[in-house]
């Protein structure tokens, strides 16, 4: 990589429905308390439907199940005979819709990211002890009253360093926070890089920052993965971090006590992601796990694109834009996405797939977490660490520059195609790519190649839908006409799909419960319908006939 200076060349899962805060369904089996997630209609009907066991051959063995409609003159209840393998918490998650789950010694308890994706916040409560794990930042709700629950804690543990999961340290540790934060060294370090450029987007003085990371820094304790670490000196509870798969230093944390065991999924990667190595599948087994806290942000559909068809997809229009001299704009995030995609590009200039062209990245953000990546090359999965074994840095390759000063910046605008441009912010929401957005939209010799999903409202989302009618966007205050050719690259999503979620959680041996967050209603309730027919599926298939049946609902007054 090359500091620019001058110019270079040119299913049916058995459930009871009911919206939230309408209903509840308890269960009693063998003296044990259930809460499901699942409510009931106010219309008062019931509906049940086969669910698939994972065991072998389902139980035959009924379990009494209460529905009771709440705030209801005319309520009824509902007195239900279900297989007992249709309450397998695989095949019936607690949605999001129920934020407390008891454990042996405690309880687990959702303050964040319920119903919802951002703003990952979860109390785990085993017998004195609390922890925090994770402490986000809610999109749209930047200003909510932070939950008194999360500051009564003992420590806090991060699973990895998006905002959305580490947003809100700097009000915890305002607060008085004073207890340690755990995470693996790579998660700490981009946390830092990203809560110091988050500060200073909320116009915090620098003593601010400065005070701030060094507070954060006094209260780091680096843990590495596979390792377990005795939190308090008791030996009651103790913590280890698995890997997650989903950015560089991303972890699951396991949380055992001499009574309970929690897992927080944190953010789940996809296997064979570039980069990372694999979300963790070796689990211990020999005991049980209460509750696992599960991401379900893509729990409603699966991903279509395989990296040979991202990588098909990126030659076709890069040649393309640069044949005609096009000028390439990509909107991409500083952390895990601008790493993916230079990742690609080394794929394919190394191949000579595409004609050398420059390629500037003007992310100060993201050339600091560049960087951290390479710190972290142990981290690397197996196939890029055979190419640095071979002498390919894949973050790296010919003809790629660092822009580091904003003057520089400001010349790209002034030097014609073609060439790539990668700068932040993903969503043109702010940062160096504004600039050269206003610059190159008017101008039909512009490529803008969006990297990744555009939120409703966001400029990135306004600029893709004036393009359909040659349209006009507001940026910075300016009306920019959009001439500019506008393609987008599907399938660099970080996050794994209902597929690869369900997999992942097949991988946990005994699962007592399943706690899904970080994901709206409909994804959750998706991932919970879609699960069972596959479990349907799969056991009628090993039983050549149907998985079970259970006798029709009984109602009493």
């Amino acid at each position: 990589m090359h500091t620019f200076v001058e110019p270079p060349p040119p299913p049916d899962l058995a459930r009871v429905r009911v919206p939230f805060g309408v209903g509840h369904v308890e269960g009693l089996i063998h003296g044990h308390f259930f809460l499901l997630g699942a409510t009931l209609w106010t219309t008062g009907t019931v509906r049940l439907a086969a669910a698939a066991s994972l065991l072998p051959s389902p139980s035959k063995t009924r379990a009494l199940v209460r529905v009771r409609a709440l705030g209801r003159a005319s309520a009824k209840t509902s007195m239900v005979g279900l297989p007992m393998a249709s309450l397998s918490p695989i095949l019936a998650p607690i949605l999001a819709h129920t934020e407390n789950h008891p454990i042996p010694d405690g309880e687990v308890r959702l303050l964040g990211a319920v119903r919802q994706v951002t703003g990952a916040m979860t109390r785990v409560e085993t017998g004195r002890h609390r922890l925090l794990v994770d402490c986000g930042l809610a999109q749209g709700h930047d200003s909510m009253v932070f939950p008194d629950a999360a500051r009564d804690v003992d420590a806090l543990v991060l699973t990895h360093g998006h905002l959305d999961h580490i947003g809100n340290v700097p009000t915890l540790l305002e607060g008085g926070f004073d207890k340690p934060i755990y995470a693996t060294q790579a998660t700490l370090q981009i946390a830092k890089l990203s809560l110091e450029d988050s500060l200073g987007m909320q116009r915090a003085s620098d003593r601010e920052i400065a005070r701030f990371l060094e507070h954060f820094q006094k209260l780091s304790r680096p843990l590495p993965y596979e390792q377990r670490v005795d939190l308090f000196g008791d030996s009651r509870v103790s913590l280890s971090f698995h890997e997650a798969g989903h950015i560089l230093g991303s972890a699951s944390a396991e949380i055992l006590s001499s009574a309970s065991r929690v897992i927080v999924s944190g953010d789940l990667g996809r296997p064979d992601s570039p980069i990372l190595r694999d979300p963790n599948t070796a689990w211990e087994k020999g005991r049980p796990v209460d509750v696992v806290v599960m991401e379900s942000t893509y729990g409603s559909r699966d991903h279509d694109h395989s990296h040979d068809d991202i990588e098909r997809d990126l030659e076709r229009i890069l040649k393309d834009a640069i044949l005609h001299k096009a000028k390439v704009l990509i909107p991409a995030f500083a952390i895990g996405r601008t790493q993916t995609l230079l990742w690609f590009l080394n794929n394919l200039v190394e191949a000579h797939r595409i004609p050398p062209v420059p390629v500037f990245i003007d992310t100060p953000m993201g050339l600091a977490v560049t960087n951290t990546y390479r710190h972290f090359q142990r981290l690397f999965d197996k196939e890029s660490l055979d190419k640095l074994a071979r002498g390919d840095d894949p973050l790296d390759f010919a003809d790629l520059f660092e822009i580091k000063k904003g003057k520089d910046s400001h010349r790209l605008d002034d030097i014609e195609g073609p060439m790539i441009i990668i700068a932040g912010s993903g969503m043109v929401t702010g940062g160096r790519i504004i600039g050269h957005m206003i610059d190159g939209l008017p101008n039909p010799h512009t490529t803008v190649l969006f990297v990744g999903y555009q939120a409703e409202g966001t400029p990135g989302r306004r600029i893709q839908d004036a393009a359909k009618h040659g349209g006009r966007v507001r940026l910075n205050g300016e009306e920019v006409t959009v001439r500019a050719r506008i393609a987008t690259l599907k399938g660099l999503s970080a996050h794994a799909d209902r597929k690869e979620l369900l997999a992942w959680l097949g991988h946990i041996p005994d699962v007592r419960r399943v706690a899904l967050h970080h994901g709206d209603v409909a994804a959750q309730e998706s991932f919970v319908s879609w699960a069972s027919g596959q479990r349907t599926e799969h056991a009628a298939h090993a039983s050549h006939g149907p998985a079970h049946s259970h006798g029709e609902p009984t109602t009493e007054a």
